[in-house]
This record gives structure tokens, C-alpha cells and sequence, in this order.
């Protein structure tokens, strides 16, 4: 079976959902304006407790260094992020979230939350429940490709 366009549907749902995010955040204090790229980062520090180099946001990413040190950069001057020593290297720093970038997360994760709510009201439990599945799906087939990559 042919899939039809799936990917093209799959990159205007994802400008759709960040269009109308930036949309309904742009009256909040203190913005909420973050990219898809720095909630990303955001994401990977989040759940590292020491921190991350910027070579490990990159790789797990599948982004270059450079284009993770911008927006490494950018966000510890929006004041997110911070830069700590590394404890086992002292010429490294790690990147870690600060306060303001734990409460800024959450506070997208809430907002997310809701618009994806509101983007499928209307769509009966099962059907939702298969779309996650289906995206899971996807996850894991990437998983499965880069495994098969690495070996040939």
C-alpha cells in the first residue's frame, strides 16, 4: 500500500500546532515565546540531572554543534539556560536549565497540553489512542533505521 503524503500532512500539523502556540502565548508575562529548537534543548537538558555538553544536545538532536551552540547562546542570554563547570573536566561546561527554564518548561508543557486538546476535540478516544500509537510507531522505526544504518 502506498502511503499518501503522510509526511507532507505531518509538516503542516507541526506548523499548524506552532503557529497557533506562538499565537495564543503572545500576551503571556513573562513570554513563553520559545522555538521548537530551544524546547527541544530545553527537553534533553531537562532530563539529563548533570547537564549536557553541547556535543551531546547535537547528537541527540541529530543537529550540528554549531547550530546547538547558537541556540545554547541565545537562551542563556534570554536566561533559560546557564553554563556550569564540568566537574570532571574543568576546561568543559555543562548545560543546564535554570530556573526560569524549569518554570518556562512547564509552563509549555501545560500550554502544548492544551492547544493539543483543543486541536483534537471532537475526536473520539480510540481514534487518539491509535494515533498514538501510530506515532510511537514512528519513534521507534527511527530507532530501528539508524540501527540498520550503523551496520552497513
Amino acid at each position: 500500500m502506498k502511503t499518501p503524503n503522510v509526511w507532507m500532512k505531518l509538516f503542516q500539523a507541526t506548523d499548524i500546532i506552532r503557529e497557533l502556540h506562538d499565537r495564543e502565548n503572545r500576551g503571556e508575562r513573562p513570554p513563553l515565546q520559545t522555538t521548537l529548537a530551544e524546547a527541544k534543548v530545553m527537553g534533553c537538558v531537562l532530563f539529563s540531572p548533570d547537564g549536557c555538553s553541547v556535543k551531546e544536545i547535537a547528537d541527540r538532536l541529530g543537529i550540528t554543534r554549531g547550530a546547538v551552540s547558537q541556540i545554547v547562546e541565545k537562551m542563556v542570554r534570554k536566561g533559560p539556560l546557564v553554563r556550569v563547570p564540568d566537574e570532571k573536566d574543568r576546561r568543559a561546561v555543562r548545560i543546564t536549565l535554570s530556573r526560569d527554564g524549569l518554570e518556562r518548561h512547564k509552563r509549555l508543557i501545560l500550554s502544548f497540553g492544551k492547544l493539543t486538546e483543543k486541536l483534537l476535540e471532537g475526536v473520539p478516544p480510540e481514534k487518539i489512542q491509535i494515533f498514538a500509537e501510530v506515532l510511537d510507531h514512528l519513534i521507534a522505526s527511527k530507532e530501528k533505521i539508524q540501527k540498520q544504518e550503523t551496520k552497513q
